[in-house]
């Protein structure tokens, strides 16, 4: 099979990739999962800072929901840095963390919990982590994934869909999906951004993170294709 392969980075160490193939079959991981239960919901807390008058501008909660028993690990990752880790004494979470990434009508990107640039990332388990699987699709806007650098390179960085993406489906780690907060997601994705980059001109934080205490619950098809909130 021959591949084309179109880094989309930037003044970043951790972004995705275009892969266009020629039509040969996706693999039998690529297969979605007959139901969507919702085993965990995660929230990021945002605020922009830099107007003009030198104030920050709250822009209010997103929730995603997560499909652990489809992604575990990848799931248990995103929980425990929304909740905050310790390793060798230092506590790492998601809070301070920056969105450093808008590519307009495509994705955000955020989840560097060392540098808050996008040059570093960290997961639970160390340095990066496998690609878990593939079986959850960029089918909608809204879509959670795993930002990389390559074939299991998986830390802390996530990007979020603005619009279907599914030729990203087989090279990043779908996990979520948003249910509220949808338009702070597309209100950051117009934000302003350097001539020629993709880093926006204000700084996008995360100032709260966390995890609400919920009951299994499935999604339905209909919700799964949402470009709006649930």
């Amino acid at each position: 099979m021959i591949k084309e392969t179109i880094f989309l980075s930037l003044v970043v160490g951790v972004c995705f990739s275009q892969s266009i193939g020629t039509g040969d079959n996706l693999d039998d991981e690529l297969d979605e999962p007959l139901r969507y239960i919702v085993t965990h919901e995660a929230y990021l807390d945002f605020e922009v800072r830099g107007n003009s008058t030198g104030e920050s501008q709250k822009l209010g909660r997103v929730t995603i929901a997560l499909f652990g028993d489809i992604c575990p690990m990848t799931v248990t990752n995103f929980v425990q840095i929304c909740k905050g880790f310790k390793r060798k004494g230092k506590k790492y979470s998601y809070v301070g963390s920056n969105i450093h990434r808008i590519v307009r009508d495509f994705v955000i990107q955020g989840g560097d919990i060392i540098k808050y640039d996008g040059t570093g990332s960290l997961s639970i388990y160390g340095e990066k982590f496998d690609d878990e699987n593939f079986f959850l699709s960029h089918r909608s806007a809204g879509w959670i994934s795993m930002a990389n650098y390559g074939q299991d390179t998986n830390g802390s960085q996530f990007f979020i869909t603005l619009v279907p993406a599914r030729w990203l489906d087989g090279h990043h780690v779908v996990f979520g999906k948003v249910i509220s907060g949808i338009n702070i997601i597309k209100e950051i994705g117009e934000m302003e951004t350097y001539k020629g980059t993709s880093v926006p001109k204000r700084q996008i934080e995360v100032v709260k993170s966390g995890v609400n205490d919920i009951n299994k619950y499935e999604l339905t098809e209909e919700q799964l294709n949402s470009q709006g909130d649930l």
